[in-house]
């Protein structure tokens, strides 16, 4: 009888959920929106909502239902302080009636799909960031709620992209070709308007979205772009190097996974400038780009325990062609970005 098993990526944007089997091919696939408010805030239960929506959409593409799925992984982005597990884990229980589930905070699912190494490491920038260190004994420091705003992924680089266009039109730092792709981008001719309408709540702009346009620019050089980077990666390094020392892992070879959309594509020259920076202090440490999308590093930790720990070559075969044929490999590519 086939077993079927059931990974789900859950963060502030988009819900995601795949069906594999014990064998490694992934058969179905599910989305939605993800849930950005935090779960005891969540008074409709959206968090149950749409994980059952992209569950069931992930189970009827596979030609299975839900009550045919035998173990489910979920990474979490409300998965943070240690009481917040078991509450979660109950409400995941409720929502897809599986006796079997585990709960991972989602950086930890995103960690998983770019290293199978037990002693790790993991930057997730998407939205928002996350970031941990996990000893090979399994004893793990996750950053959570402790990062800093300043930090918070695509979030933060939009908003500080966004401040160098008011600084540049106010003479407080160069000339940056930020203003020219921002303002076209928003259909502005001049920041001053931008700033009235955003001041007066005229326009409502999500900040996050003009991070590929401070990624372009500092891949080609603009020295104001430059400097967010630099601040960015000398901030994200920090987080890593200083878990390592937290958990007496200083010297260690661990593979530090990047992961989350703020690393695709240009963004690949971010987490070069990170890496370069940790491996200052770290010169052990190893870089490795995710090469799955997170919900994939769910599924693949059902498959480390149903296979005891080490996947037979034949099942990450089966795994990653099918994850291709999913769009579920992360786009590293530079093509037509500078």
């Amino acid at each position: 009888m086939t077993k079927y098993l059931l990974g789900i990526d859950q963060g502030g944007t988009k819900t995601n959920a795949i069906v594999c089997d014990t064998h490694g091919r992934i058969l179905g696939m599910g989305h939605e929106r993800g849930l950005a408010k935090t779960y005891f805030d969540d008074t409709e239960e959206l968090y149950i909502k749409r994980i059952v929506y992209a569950a069931n959409q992930a189970c009827e593409t596979a030609g299975i239902s839900l009550s045919d799925i035998s173990a489910v992984c979920a990474g979490l982005n409300g998965a943070d302080w240690d009481f917040e597990y078991p509450i979660l884990t109950q409400r995941l229980l409720r929502a897809v009636n599986v006796t079997d589930v585990i709960v991972l905070n989602d950086c930890m699912v995103a960690l998983r799909g770019g290293s199978s190494q037990q002693e790790c490491a993991v930057i997730c920038a998407g939205s928002g960031l996350n970031a941990a260190v996990r000893r090979a004994d399994g004893k793990e420091f996750i950053y959570g709620y402790y990062v800093d705003s300043a930090y918070a992924g695509a979030d933060a680089l939009g908003t500080a992209a966004l401040r160098k266009v008011m600084e540049a039109s106010l003479s407080l730092c160069n000339e940056t070709i930020l203003t020219e792709l921002i303002l076209s981008d928003l259909g502005y001719s001049s920041a001053e308007q931008l700033m009235i309408d955003l001041s007066m709540g005229k326009y409502n702009l999500a900040r996050k979205t003009l991070a590929p346009l401070l990624l372009r620019a500092f891949a080609l050089g603009d020295v104001e772009a430059k400097d967010v980077v630099e601040t960015f990666a000398r901030g994200l390094a920090r987080y890593i190097t200083v878990a390592m020392k937290r958990l007496n892992v200083s010297g260690s070879a661990l593979e530090v996974v990047f992961s989350g959309s703020v690393f695709k594509d240009v963004g690949t020259l971010v987490a070069q400038k990170i890496y370069d920076i940790i491996a200052v202090s770290e010169p052990n440490v190893k870089m490795v780009h995710a090469r799955y999308e997170p919900v994939c590093g769910a599924a693949l930790t059902l498959l480390d325990r149903e296979w005891g720990g080490e996947l037979p070559e034949e099942v990450n075969a089966a795994f990653d062609e099918s994850a291709a044929a999913y769009k579920l490999l992360r786009n590293l590519s530079l093509e037509g970005f500078v």
